[in-house]
């Protein structure tokens, strides 16, 4: 899913007398960003949140691309500070979805020392950063590394910028991931930040988390806003250890999911023997007994949003059809209210995390 079609068209046209500003002055350059925000302010198009800075609609009118609490403030709060990003020595910080650059600025915020790579597939939601006023510092870098990228005649390049500690990759993420691992690129901070989903699954997917999980060091952390039931599947059956933060803006908690967390992820901030906060026990029996913990798939990454849906409803029925054969099979209203084998129920009275619990419960399916 992208942002607002008729607001992608639009920014494009600015993009292109943008890459001609040779033939302005610079208070010329600076009321064409101001026309161009005016226009999408007064289209309903670029929408501004509770802190003061925007968000842009998306193909799907009922989605924005943050939630009104405001763009700035999920960035720090939803990513920057559960990620102890302050504290960690050398962040290497993969931001997917990156967007108009909000969670990268508040990275730098936090942590001058952070090397980024910023993965985005739209060149218009990129360029919109230039034409914003975020009230942070460090707006102004990541400007110039959008300014540098938008200038090159390379897509997907990423050297044609004098701050070498911050790259943009543009393109899809999927194939972008790939070629990452090729080159043999680790990070410790993942954030996880593409459209919700229900709506666009394509970056929630089995096969897509795999990925990130092999470009991860151990120790390291992922951090998204989606609270998912698949999704939360998808990154246990991937590898990582979830587990859950503060409620911001929404009723349930983030998602942070880890590789390996007993290993330290720095001098400030050992995991060896961490508590991490587990997920609903309700989340933990849902994801583990019924068919609503099926994930996503695509294991070529090729497939759009409907045929992930549609493969994974076909999974589902296949999974009812075989619990229903053992004499396994409880619906998903059951499993919520408990009403279950006390067999299941004890587990969750272990001292375990929420994927260690997941897992057992599951293999008393088998």
């Amino acid at each position: 899913m992208l942002p607002n079609e008729i607001a992608l068209n639009l920014i494009n046209e600015y993009i292109v007398k943008f890459k001609n500003k040779q033939d302005f002055e610079n208070n010329s350059l600076e009321n064409l960003k101001e026309e161009l925000i005016n226009k999408l302010i007064n289209n309903n198009m670029l929408i501004k949140t509770e802190d003061g800075t925007y968000t842009m609609i998306s193909e799907d009118s009922q989605e924005m691309m943050h939630s009104k609490i405001g763009a700035l403030r999920e960035g720090v709060e939803k990513f920057v500070i559960p990620s102890n990003l302050e504290n960690e020595e050398l962040p290497k910080i993969l931001d997917l979805c990156s967007g108009m650059g909000y969670n990268s600025i508040a990275s730098l915020r936090y942590n001058k020392n952070c090397k980024i790579d910023m993965v985005e597939y739209s060149k218009e939601t990129l360029f919109l950063s230039l034409c914003l006023d975020i009230p942070f510092k460090e707006h102004e870098i990541i400007k110039e590394v959008i300014e540098n990228h938008l200038m090159s005649d390379e897509n997907n390049n990423n050297n044609n910028t004098k701050n070498k500690n911050i790259n943009i990759y543009e393109g899809d993420a999927r194939q972008i991931l790939i070629d990452l691992k090729k080159s043999n690129k680790k990070y410790n901070i993942v954030f996880h930040d593409g459209f919700s989903p229900q709506r666009d699954s394509v970056l929630y997917t089995v096969d897509f988390l795999k990925n990130i999980y092999e470009l991860m060091e151990d120790g390291g952390i992922l951090l998204s806003y989606s609270s998912s039931i698949p999704f939360r599947s998808g990154l246990i059956e991937a590898g990582f250890i979830i587990s859950e933060g503060e409620a911001i803006g929404r009723k349930r908690g983030i998602t942070i999911a880890y590789k390996n967390p007993k290993k330290i992820r720095s001098s400030n901030d050992s995991l060896e023997n961490k508590k991490l906060k587990r997920i609903s026990e309700i989340d933990e029996r849902v994801i583990a007994l019924s068919t609503v913990g099926a994930p996503y798939r695509d294991p070529n990454f090729n497939l759009c949003h409907e045929e992930i849906i549609k493969n994974r409803e076909i999974e589902r029925n296949n999974l009812k059809e075989n619990l229903l054969k053992k004499g396994i099979y409880y619906s998903t209203r059951q499993i919520k209210l408990g009403k279950i084998p006390e067999i299941y129920l004890e587990i969750q009275k272990e001292n375990l995390n929420s994927t260690e619990i997941i897992k057992k419960m599951r293999n008393m399916l088998q």
